[in-house]
């Protein structure tokens, strides 16, 4: 079954980390045309109904508000609201509004569940690859596909607006996006450094972006007839002309890597739960129980979990700048700062002996590094 790791800043500091809830019925479909065509593939693409989504999220009284959940950013989100602003007042956004109010989660349902529909002429058609694959988080979930609940109020605001008229002009901008992701993603060279260093494989990896995108960020991995694919929900690419090259490209890999990498890290430490319960279930230690962010991290695997995902990147860092000693050393300071903030205190100890570890094996596998790491943090349980 599925992977889900689902990603959302709320706030500056609010996490929301929880796995979709799974249904029975089979949601994707790869078929022979559709590995071929994908294997061992990185795409980006600004989906076209999942923009209409993103749009009309957007356009809400609650996404007009919450600058965190949209990108208000960017001069695209002005062009969204002056040419949307003559349908503001069109029934579909009342819904998306008062959906939103009743859970923030119905932006990931919707959003997420969009990508498995494509448009011919004014009607929404499913592509008969993805069915109904985000059904819920944590206890929320929902029985049927949302984008087939409302359907027509969806069409409607898209035929209403002329949004695919608005899509199309639109279109140098987003090839402008991926190319961005293509300079700065390094998608490609983090996924050859993960399967290199787990037994575990991905065939394809799909970028899902869109400039409205803010702070709810998301991974899913999927499986059908022995074929992988990772589906990312990422905001676009940041460019800071005061940063080095190498610089934006190690900040944008590192939002990209530490959703990616959940995808190999769970797998593995799924087979070492009852030793990482036993040690990381003393949370005193490893969570500031006074920050409200780690009320998502609600079990000891959790909690290791994150401490690992984000302690890699400063391993994939050093093996990709080596002898960048300034740059390595900001990716490391960004890095604990985060995990402070997000109230895990012992990030630089957890980081300093990965790093330890790291350079002493001599096969860089990451499953080799578990049983020593996992000593060493026992023994932080203990440590005055």
């Amino acid at each position: 079954m599925s992977k889900y790791y689902y990603h959302a800043v709320l706030s500056a500091i609010f996490l929301l980390s929880a796995n979709l809830a799974l249904g029975q019925k089979k949601e994707v479909t790869f078929n022979q045309n559709y590995i071929e065509k994908n294997d061992h593939g990185v795409a980006i693409e600004i989906n076209e109904v999942q923009e209409l989504t993103y749009i009309m999220f957007a356009l809400t009284q609650y996404g007009l508000k919450d600058s965190n959940m949209v990108n208000h950013n960017t001069e695209y989100h002005k062009r969204v609201i002056d040419y949307f602003s003559p349908y503001a007042n069109h029934p579909s956004l009342k819904l998306m509004d008062s959906l939103l109010n009743e859970s923030i989660i119905y932006y990931l349902l919707i959003s997420a569940n969009a990508y498995g529909y494509e448009f011919d002429g004014d009607i929404l058609m499913k592509t008969n690859v993805y069915d109904f694959p985000a059904k819920g988080v944590g206890s929320f979930s929902l029985k049927t596909d949302p984008v087939l609940t409302y359907q027509k109020e969806i069409e409607d605001f898209a035929q209403t607006s002329n949004f695919r008229k608005f899509y199309r002009s639109n279109n140098s901008y987003f090839k402008g996006i991926i190319k961005d992701y293509v300079e700065f993603g390094a998608i490609d060279k983090q996924k050859e450094w993960l399967e290199e260093r787990f037994d575990y494989r991905i065939n394809s990896y799909r970028v899902l972006t869109s400039p409205l995108v803010g702070g709810i960020n998301a991974t899913s991995t999927f499986e059908d007839n022995s074929f992988k694919e990772t589906l990312l929900f990422l905001p676009i690419i940041k460019y800071n002309k005061e940063w080095s090259v190498e610089f934006n490209e190690a900040m944008n890999s590192r939002i990209i890597f530490t959703e990616i990498d959940h995808n190999y890290v769970g797998p593995l430490s799924a087979q070492y739960k009852t030793r990482i319960d036993s040690i990381f279930d003393k949370r005193n230690i490893w969570v500031n129980k006074e920050n409200k962010s780690t009320e998502h991290y609600p079990n000891p695997i959790k909690v290791f979990d994150e401490y690992l995902t984000w302690g890699l990147f400063i391993l994939y860092a050093q093996d990709h700048f080596p002898g960048n000693e300034e740059l390595l050393q900001k990716v490391i300071d960004h890095v604990n700062d985060k995990m402070s903030t997000k109230g895990f205190p012992k990030s630089i100890e957890f980081n300093e002996e990965l790093v330890r570890l790291y350079l002493a094996s001599q096969t860089k596998n990451i499953e080799h590094l578990y049983d020593d790491l996992l000593t060493w943090a026992s023994g932080q349980n203990y440590s005055k």
